[in-house]
């Protein structure tokens, strides 16, 4: 009997003290959904010269047979290989992306029925160079022109590091949603109170500019191939929620 008295008590203290907590608890569960707050979207940018370029480049042969083709092509390919790490290029900056064999035909009039005919082929090599002091891109464009590279394809120009710009694109960001916020609250005749929380939106920025196709080169046009660094924009967007209260 004494045990069942001795159940029932620790059973009625457990209840008291839920009922408590909850009483406890309900008031700051009303005031966390009472609580009033500001919407701020936030833009910073950042701006940083660029420091590095991607240039592709191609040697493209042609003979009456596959084997003499590449060959040749082979023999351009290595020399223009060879004056890109004599213009100081690392060869881990130098990368083949592409290698094809193509047939080439001749095709008969219109309206004849004979097949067309391979006439010889065409051997394309593709060359990706990284180039990380742009002030020697445009000498070094011609150095690989003269050595055999007939194709340059595109000029790609962008940052090396692009981290720490896109901090200080970040940070802007931040600062602007403050100011945003701070403006409203004053408008509103409230005071922010603290920051609830902060959402990184998309970042984005204008491509790196690429220039495309630039020569199917002759090897007497030896003027350096003019080119400017130019900048690069790093974008950031952030929404910050902030909670406030009248003044």
């Amino acid at each position: 009997m004494l045990s069942r008295r001795v159940a029932y008590a620790h059973t009625a203290s457990a209840l008291a003290a839920l009922v408590l907590s909850l009483a406890l608890s309900a008031p700051a569960a009303a005031q966390e959904r009472s609580r009033s707050t500001l919407s701020v979207v936030g833009e910073g940018q950042a701006r940083v010269q660029h420091d590095l370029a991607v240039v592709t480049v191609g040697v493209v042969s042609q003979a009456g047979h596959a084997k003499d083709a590449l060959a040749e092509n082979s023999k351009a390919t290595g020399e223009v290989i060879a004056a890109a790490k004599q213009a100081g290029i690392e060869a881990n900056d130098l990368e083949t992306t592409r290698v094809s064999v193509q047939p080439q035909y001749s095709y008969p009039p219109s309206g004849s029925r004979e097949p067309r005919k391979i006439v010889g082929y065409e051997v394309s090599n593709a060359l990706s160079i990284r180039v990380r002091e742009l002030d020697k891109l445009g000498p070094l464009l011609d150095r690989l022109v003269v050595a055999g590279a007939n194709q340059i394809r595109n000029v790609e120009l962008s940052v090396a590091e692009p981290g720490p710009s896109r901090d200080l694109a970040r940070a802007a960001a931040m600062k602007d949603a403050v100011r945003k916020a701070g403006i409203y609250a004053e408008a509103a005749g409230v005071r922010i109170v603290r920051v609830i929380s902060i959402a990184e939106g998309q970042q984005d920025g204008p491509r790196p500019p690429v220039l495309r196709t630039l020569a199917a080169g002759a090897p007497e046009a030896r003027a350096a191939v003019p080119v400017e660094a130019g900048e690069q924009e790093f974008r950031s967007r952030v929404t910050a929620v902030f909670e406030i209260e009248p003044r």
